[in-house]
């Protein structure tokens, strides 16, 4: 087991046996489906939240099953910035690199979001303030955080919707729908390792896929079943499918 693997069940166990809340750093998807497995095999809750409704990285807590933990309890400052979009671009990877620059590590860090001329940053109390106060600039742009009282309205994601026409829900239908494949080309990629759904590696070419979730292709981005539409008269499904860019 993993150093990270440890300190979620280490802090599952404890918040079991004491029912006292233990809350996390902040976890990728897949660190936050692990948490949640290790609350329920040590008797424990689990619940997260990122700092706004769609938030991808999130710090999780560890609570008795009885407990309600509310997003105000979580320990998230949101920042932000603007920088001169007309003369510079500012990337994702910037953002990271100037973040490990100040010598923080990703688990501070929440979900990092560039919307035109504006950057929005989720962040633990601790490392807001120091953000807010070391932080000048960022690949090419100049930038300072300022820590906001309240959290706006976060940016709608940018992307495409485009319709498709699946047999079935399992996974190699709607993967080759996704990604313009073969079904055989689709369980391919599932056997392979290359794919994962809602953040998980998955080789279950059958695994059923519910709507709202998120697929992805090694080498070839992510794609959301967005919705689920009327059937046709051959009994296949309409579906919806979102890529963001």
């Amino acid at each position: 087991m993993d150093e990270i693997s440890k300190t979620l069940e280490n802090a599952a166990r404890f918040a079991a046996k004491t029912g006292m809340s233990k809350f996390t750093r902040f976890l990728d998807p897949a660190q936050a489906v692990q948490a949640q497995r290790l609350a329920r095999e040590q008797g424990a809750a689990f619940s997260a939240f990122g700092g706004y409704e769609r938030s991808e990285r999130v710090i999780g807590c560890f609570h008795a099953r009885d407990e309600v933990v509310s997003p105000e309890e979580y320990p998230i400052v949101c920042l932000h910035a603007r920088y001169a979009q007309r003369f510079v671009t500012l990337s994702h990877r910037d953002l990271l690199g100037a973040f490990m620059s100040l010598g923080l590590t990703r688990d501070c860090i929440g979900d990092m979001i560039i919307s035109d001329a504006d950057v929005y940053l989720f962040a633990t109390e601790g490392t807001a303030d120091f953000i807010a106060a070391s932080m000048t600039s960022a690949g090419k742009a100049s930038l300072r955080f300022e820590i906001l009282g309240a959290v706006p309205p976060m940016p709608e994601p940018k992307g495409r919707t485009f319709s498709a026409i699946v047999s079935s829900l399992r996974l190699d239908a709607v993967l080759a729908a996704a990604y313009q494949l073969s079904r055989a080309e689709a369980a391919e990629a599932i056997r392979a390792g290359l794919v994962k759904l809602d953040h998980v590696p998955c080789e279950k070419v059958d695994m059923p896929v519910r709507e709202g979730a998120l697929l992805s292709l090694r080498g070839k981005g992510r794609v959301s079943l967005a919705s689920l539409g009327a059937t046709t008269k051959k009994q296949r499904l309409c579906v919806t499918f979102f890529k963001p860019e």
